[in-house]
């Protein structure tokens, strides 16, 4: 009866795969997959991919090849981990994705063979486990990276059970820098004290790292691990109050930290309690199994069972938790399920089969959830916790069962050491969090209530009456205006492009459209002013047109008159490559760039006061105040971008904001003494709600 059951979901499952995710994910083209492709694209076409975290320089390449997707971003996915499309970069996006679904199903043949052979269960049983996987089917139907990620995961355990350490050190040290979290498992290598295979997967790390460096520069993989990796680690990477993730950071975002836009009503606001809890509800998932670990077991049931407790671990403690990354659960379940088919435990077998569909099950979130009924809402990290205690707890048994009766005191103060170790990394962990998220916080006072919120909301600008500004929203991204008459959205004529820039001037508004074949400037009647050219902006006059023209994504600032057709003067020289300016006239403008490898620097024309390229290193997003006396701008320190200001009479700078988080894209109101600008803080990395402040007397 059992065994016609068993066939009988099988089939189900089988079919509900080929007839409904495989169909869908075949025809569409949807998050995540154009986020790899395009980043590889990219490198194939030998573009300077310096820029290529920002999410409107992303969108604006996405938009000029045509990639039917409405929004794209790289964020959080490392340089490395962009590779693995890299042979099909050249093809059309569509097409790509058919063969990088194929390459995944063609990937489910080793799995299966390996988990067969390492597990004990039967070919039928590891099948019905991936088709089971909700997970898998989003996998498939994204694009996205972690089916490769489990067959690296499943190839490293397999290959040190053949004794392979050396690759099983590799392996992990290339999973590692596709996704960061595998590093976990060179912690189980430093526990058993496995030294070859250690040091064979940190050279592989440093080879890995070489060849994202080789291809794709010094730059991006610079801001990713400098801008991008400290924000991911604290849980502010991507969707930090996103409470269909189910990880320990987001439900505790969500309870105790408010946000005006995202999280205006938490539960219990106490900065000191997000502080204290998320490091230790962390640690006390992780800490059993690293201290569950024994050096000298070397059992096929014991490692199996270690290197489940470690993945799961990894996926509980997650700051990222989407819904595809519990694809890992098909490994650490199978172990489980072999174990418990061998013991002939069929209730804790049931019991593991309703978690693992339940893990991989999406629930759906209400927008706003009241207090602590937030928590009937993730059952997955509820399921997670379960099957990882579970874990434990046969591992600790295991433990008692085979353990020597004398005391081996070697192991026991070794244990001691790493408990210390943790709890130490606990109160390091708590008293930083505590400082950044307080610190974080005094920027809400700057805040500018918005009507219309995007997730991002970008180069704000003032108007006479309000504020305009850029918002990426599900839409794309949409030029919007709000005055003392309300809010309006201003679509492009194209509802396929997207308005990436845009600059006010004399009455008269000019925008950049982006879109299939390039990106054009383009006035209130839509006329087209320039062509192929991104971020306009307008003389103080009003009669000369500032914009940057890329060349194979380096930028170059031009300029031009208002309305005249056909002559441009190019305004910095080739070698510098343009990431954004400030123009009052062909005399007096500054530019953010950068030569080589090296940081951006802002370098600043004033021909009335002498100045010729003076720079200033380490800063970007100049501006200069309308009275021609003050540039603000953004400069980078401890991986953050905080607002400075300089008196351009006499060169003296000095210190705007101090905060541990990003503050860009200032413009000036019409008084010279007050700034919009853009601000993550309490948010997640460069999803910046706008934010008014006077720096003047």
């Amino acid at each position: 009866m059992a065994f016609w059951a068993e066939r009988a979901v099988l089939c189900v499952a089988l079919l509900y795969l080929c007839v409904h995710t495989l169909p869908k994910a075949w025809r569409t083209l949807n998050t995540d997959f154009p986020n790899y492709y395009m980043a590889a694209r990219l490198v194939h076409e030998g573009y300077d991919t310096s820029r290529m975290y920002e999410w409107t320089w992303i969108e604006r390449e996405k938009d000029h090849r045509g990639v039917d997707d409405r929004v794209i971003g790289l964020l959080p996915i490392t340089p490395f981990s962009t590779l693995a499309v890299w042979p099909i970069a050249e093809l059309k996006p569509l097409t790509a994705k058919h063969v990088w679904i194929v390459f995944n199903l063609l990937l489910l043949i080793p799995l299966a063979w390996m988990l067969r052979r390492m597990t004990g269960l039967s070919y039928s049983l590891v099948v019905l486990a991936m088709a089971l996987s909700f997970p898998l089917h989003r996998n498939l139907l994204f694009g996205q990276f972690y089916v490769l990620l489990l067959f690296m995961l499943v190839a490293a355990c397999w290959c040190w059970m053949r004794g392979w350490k050396v690759a099983t050190g590799v392996l992990i040290a290339v999973a590692a820098g596709c996704k960061v979290f595998p590093a976990l498992l060179f912690v189980w290598l430093l526990r058993r004290r496995q030294w070859k295979a250690l040091g064979w997967g940190l050279i592989a790390g440093a080879v890995c790292g070489g060849i994202s460096v080789a291809v794709f520069g010094v730059a991006a993989n610079r801001t990713w691990l400098e801008e991008i990796l400290p924000w991911v680690t604290r849980g502010e990477g991507l969707g930090a109050y996103a409470t269909g993730a189910a990880s320990i950071s987001s439900v505790m975002h969500v309870l105790t930290l408010a946000e005006p836009q995202w999280n205006p009503h938490p539960w219990h606001e106490s900065v000191m309690a997000y502080a204290a809890l998320v490091p230790l509800l962390q640690m006390l998932v992780l800490a059993p199994a690293v201290l569950l670990i024994r050096r000298e077991d070397e059992r096929r049931e014991r490692v199996l069972m270690e290197w489940s407790a470690m993945v799961t671990a990894a996926l509980a403690v997650s700051t990222e938790a989407a819904s595809y990354n519990f694809v890992l659960m098909v490994f650490p379940v199978c172990v489980m399920a072999g174990l418990l088919l061998q013991r002939k435990q069929y209730g804790w077998l049931t019991a593991l089969a309703i978690a693992y569909l339940g893990i991989g099950f999406p629930v759906a979130v209400p927008a706003r959830v009241p207090g602590l009924a937030l928590l009937f809402y993730v059952p997955r990290l509820w399921l997670m916790l379960a099957v990882l205690a579970g874990i434990y707890v046969w591992l600790w048994r295991d433990e008692a069962k085979n353990e020597v009766r004398e005391w081996d005191w070697e192991r026991g103060w070794e244990r001691y050491g790493w408990a210390a170790a943790m709890a130490l990394a606990v109160v390091v962990s708590v008293v930083t969090t505590l400082q950044v998220e307080r610190a974080e916080r005094t920027e809400y006072t700057y805040r500018l209530p918005l009507a219309q919120q995007g997730f991002l909301n970008g180069e704000p600008q003032a108007t006479r009456t309000g504020v305009r500004y850029t918002a990426f929203e599900f839409s794309g991204y949409r030029l919007i205006t709000q005055d003392g008459d309300g809010v309006v959205i201003d679509p492009p004529e194209d509802a396929s492009r997207d308005d990436l820039s845009f600059a006010n001037g004399k009455g008269h508004v000019w925008v950049e459209e982006a879109g299939s074949g390039g990106s054009r400037i383009v006035d209130v009647t839509s006329r087209v002013v320039v062509g192929d050219a991104r971020d306009p902006m307008v003389s103080a006059d009003g009669r000369e047109l500032a914009f940057v023209r890329d060349e194979r994504g380096r930028g170059r600032l031009m300029v031009r008159g208002v309305g005249e057709e056909g002559a441009e003067k190019a305004l910095t020289p080739p070698e510098l490559n343009v990431y954004e300016a400030a123009f009052r006239s062909q005399d007096e403008y500054a530019f953010a760039a950068t030569q080589g490898a090296g940081r951006p620097k802002i370098y600043l024309v004033e021909s009335a006061r002498g100045w010729s390229m003076v720079t200033i290193a380490d800063a970007r997003y100049p501006a200069i105040s309308p009275d021609g006396r003050w540039m603000a701008y953004s400069h980078m320190e401890g991986g953050m971008w905080n607002l400075w200001l300089m008196d351009l009479d006499n060169g003296a700078t000095r210190r705007i904001g101090d905060v541990p988080c990003n503050q860009v894209q200032a413009s000036w109101e019409s008084d010279s003494k007050t700034l919009l600008y853009g601000t993550d803080c309490g948010r997640s990395v460069w999803f910046t709600a706008v934010a008014r402040r006077s720096v003047l007397p």
